[in-house]
């Protein structure tokens, strides 16, 4: 009777610790459960930027509409259209430039009140009704040499320099002497009738005048003059003359701007062109706008309109940033009713303070990724195998599988990140068709590609392998501590082996899932992370069936033999 009663009251306490430890457990998974979706709501990522911190960013700053405004003040009425334009604005800036047009007909070639180019316009005999691209009006001769006479009343040095270069004996573009040297002419009477406005900036005056200085003894320079007239030609075909006055202050450099022409010339399609002209007049960051969209994909000029839509606050961070906009991953998507409120929220932060906003996101993945994992594995072993849970190796195991735990949930929030590209490369060199003049300038590049996908798998494959380690460890400090004869210690060895092995037959698998994956396209990486998965296994494997296993059995094997003599 005494004997059922007490096996009973065991039972009975199995089965009460088997509860505790598992409400334990479950409210240490919920817990891990919470910080993890904190952590999905903050809006910041790696390799891209949150919609909701764009918009944030934006807030408070001069929205597209104002900057319009701007220029309709200035009587720029063409680029004020452009701005309105790209923006789909409902307001009336539009149709006040129109009523200023209709009310000053005589501002519809320029594009605008631009009193040095009606001086010059109203000696043209053939005048169109609409204002249309600068080179389509210097395109015939007779133009040419009107404006040229123009330009000859007036004493201005730099304007002097521009039409003397006239003679010179480029190699970029045909010569003005020649007879397909209309485009080259047009390029030096415009940069002339831009100087004369005086709409050249003084860092750009500076750089253009050591340039011309230098260029008669120097090729490097006088090419890099040349390219200025290509980028300024690449202008002249798409823009009236208030568009380009418009244009040129922001540039710095002669460099500059043929940098900027590339970008804009390899623009998927005239909406994207103007887009970036209109983005550019918003932020007035030239190379932050040439960065951004260097080599970019449609995706990107697209992530460009996001930004100009919202403001000069928006485009600005979207550029320092330099990364696309972030699309929402599928677990995102199922999430987003319960993250949705504090990321809405979260947004002013992210977008004022994107680098600690990334840092609490990664922490908060790590701690909930801990508590997670932590009352996930205690569901299954109540018992503790390490002394206590704040013993360091305790703490290192517990630190290694949060780490697992957060790459997996982080790489399910932002996927991209195991098939980014990161390409070292430049944008293709401006080609033209002027009439019947095609100037083709190209040199070869060097695509330099390294592939992210492989030194994330790497990365994974080592974790794993570690995380394997330190567990092996652990056993084996397990073993040590047990109160029991050596040859029972060396019997719970070799009950372990399998265990000490586990990193081989977990380096083999990664290898074999991993070329599943490449065989059938799912996984974007190299060989060499497949097999890295195996290598790690060995190195581990040996570490410790060598440095740890080896040596403690040794010692066991002198302790028997004592016990047994």
């Amino acid at each position: 009777m005494g004997m059922s009663a007490e096996i009973f009251s065991a039972k009975r306490g199995l089965i009460m610790r088997f509860f505790l430890n598992f409400i334990k457990s479950t409210i240490r998974m919920a817990v891990g459960a919470c910080i993890l979706l904190v952590s999905a709501a903050i809006p910041v990522y790696f390799i891209s930027v949150d919609k909701v911190a764009v918009v944030a960013a934006g807030n408070g700053t001069a929205t597209p509409e104002d900057v319009a405004r701007i220029y309709l003040d200035n009587a720029k009425l063409t680029t004020a259209i452009l701005i309105s334009d790209c923006a789909g604005l409902k307001s009336d800036v539009g149709n006040q430039a129109r009523a200023l047009f209709e009310k000053h007909p005589n501002w519809i070639p320029a594009g605008g009140d631009e009193p040095f180019f009606e001086a010059f316009y109203s000696t043209i005999s053939s005048r169109p009704a609409a204002s249309e691209p600068f080179y389509n009006i210097l395109a015939l001769s007779d133009n040419r040499k009107k404006l040229l006479e123009f330009l000859n009343q007036t004493q201005t040095g730099l304007v002097r320099k521009f039409v003397e270069l006239r003679s010179l004996n480029s190699t970029l573009l045909p010569p003005v002497f020649t007879s397909a040297g209309a485009p080259l002419e047009a390029a030096l009477l415009t940069s002339a009738l831009l100087a004369q406005t005086g709409d050249f900036n003084p860092s750009f005056q500076k750089d253009l005048s050591i340039t011309l200085e230098k260029m008669k003894g120097d090729s490097a320079k006088k090419d890099e003059f040349e390219r200025y007239c290509l980028a300024l030609l690449v202008f002249e075909k798409d823009m009236d003359w208030t568009q380009i006055r418009s244009l040129i202050p922001h540039y710095n450099s002669l460099v500059q701007i043929y940098d900027f022409a590339k970008v804009y010339n390899a623009a998927p399609d005239v909406e994207s062109k103007k887009i970036l002209l209109a983005s550019l007049m918003v932020c007035g960051d030239t190379d932050a706008c040439r960065n951004y969209l260097l080599n970019a994909d449609i995706d990107r000029w697209a992530d460009l309109k996001f930004a100009f839509l919202n403001g000069e606050g928006s485009l600005k961070f979207l550029l320092d940033q330099g990364k696309p906009i972030y699309k929402d991953s599928w677990l995102v998507k199922r999430l987003s009713e319960i993250c949705d409120p504090l990321r809405i929220k979260l947004g002013p932060f992210a977008a004022s303070n994107p680098v600690w906003a990334l840092i609490l996101k990664v922490v908060l993945s790590v701690l909930g990724g801990y508590f997670f994992i932590r009352g996930f594995l205690r569901i299954f072993s109540s018992r503790r195998d390490t002394p206590s849970w704040h013993s360091p190796l305790a703490l290192l195991r517990g630190f290694i599988e949060a780490v697992v735990v957060a790459a997996v949930f982080l790489s399910f929030l932002e996927p991209d990140t195991l098939n980014v590209k990161i390409e070292n490369g430049q944008t293709p060199e401006l080609r033209f068709a002027f009439e019947k003049i095609v100037n083709n300038i190209e040199k070869d590049t060097m695509n330099f590609q390294t592939d992210s996908a492989t030194l994330a798998a790497i990365g994974i494959f080592l974790i794993i392998q570690f995380l394997v380690y330190v567990i092996c460890v652990i056993r084996l400090a397990a073993i040590k501590r047990t109160k029991v004869p050596a040859k029972l210690k060396l019997r719970l060895l070799e009950n372990e082996d399998n265990l000490f092995d586990l990193g081989l037959y977990i380096g083999l698998t990664g290898t074999v899932f991993s070329l599943i994956l490449l065989s059938l396209g799912i996984f974007n990486a190299s060989l060499m992370a497949g097999y890295s998965s195996t290598l790690f296994g060995i190195i581990f494997t040996a570490i410790v069936k060598v440095v740890h296993l080896r040596s403690y059995k040794r010692k066991l094997l002198i302790e028997e033999a004592k016990e047994n003599g």
